[in-house]
């Protein structure tokens, strides 16, 4: 994929904009997670970069995201086909996937690049941006070292809160997805106007459910991807109730009596 094609996709949904690089590139961004002998390369750099330079790890910077058959690796090849850079992107954590985080990790350039260092990046940045939402990611975040703090800020990363790993402080910064927000003008907006007629202009709007008129209910409502329903409709609808659930507690509601005999629950009378 171009530096030119990982940029389209990234500005069509509605990603930041993306700064102005040089008319041609002499690289190509290239997943090689299939390919041992560049995934070879790239570990290379990694080892000479994060082990030898930095000493950030003892004697290897593999860990768990290596062995995860989720992550993908991309590699910034010269003309020659040799490696120049690359950059992992994974599960944040053991089923992660699932619900769509993941985080970009292990970002290095070979030194040798020179002024051309920066730029080899960027475009390593944004390619597992583009690669993040081809695989459906809600959320793309990332170990950043202080140091390149201002650099992925550029980017269009967001800061979120200082965190430590290896030993080093870091900035745990996010990549705005914006998919929920969009599913959240998709489908909340709309409900809001439906329902905005029926329900009392009171001190409950807002809140997380409302008590419904002479009843002693409480109602409230909420929206699901689509994408998961289709992929896992339990674990869909398990959310769907653990979201609910948490709603009518914050409301102070409590299950209806017959709920609770249905459930066998011994404090209620059988009849």
């Amino acid at each position: 994929m171009s530096v030119d094609e990982i940029r389209d996709i990234i500005q069509s949904l509605g990603g930041p904009a993306a700064r102005a690089e040089a008319p041609s590139q002499p690289w190509l961004i290239s997943d090689v997670a299939d390919d041992p002998g560049r995934r070879a390369a790239y570990h290379r750099l990694r080892r000479h970069e994060f082990v030898e330079r930095q000493g950030l790890f003892n004697a290897d910077d593999s860990d768990h995201a290596d062995r995860d058959q989720a992550t993908r690796v991309l590699a910034a090849l010269a003309p020659d086909g040799a490696v120049m850079g690359g950059v992992r992107i994974h599960p944040a954590g053991q089923g992660t996937e699932a619900i769509g985080w993941w985080q970009g990790s292990r970002l290095v350039v070979d030194a040798a690049t020179g002024r051309a260092r920066g730029r080899i990046g960027a475009a390593l940045v944004r390619a597992a941006c583009a690669r993040a939402l081809d695989g459906g990611a809600l959320r793309f975040d990332a170990h950043v070292q202080r140091s390149q703090v201002e650099f992925f800020t550029r980017l269009g990363w967001t800061r979120e809160r200082g965190v430590i790993v290896a030993g080093r402080p870091h900035m745990l910064m996010r990549w705005d997805v914006g998919r929920v927000g969009e599913l959240v003008s998709a489908t909340k907006e709309p409900l809001g106007e439906l329902l905005g007629a029926l329900l009392p202009a009171d001190r409950w709007r807002g809140d997380d459910g409302i008590p419904v008129a002479g009843s002693d209910v409480v109602s409230c409502v909420d929206a699901i991807t689509p994408s998961m329903v289709e992929r896992d409709p339990e674990w869909a609808g398990w959310c769907g109730m653990l979201v609910t659930a948490h709603d009518l507690a914050a409301m102070g509601a409590g299950p209806a009596p017959r709920c609770r005999r249905a459930a066998g629950d011994p404090a209620m009378p059988s009849r």
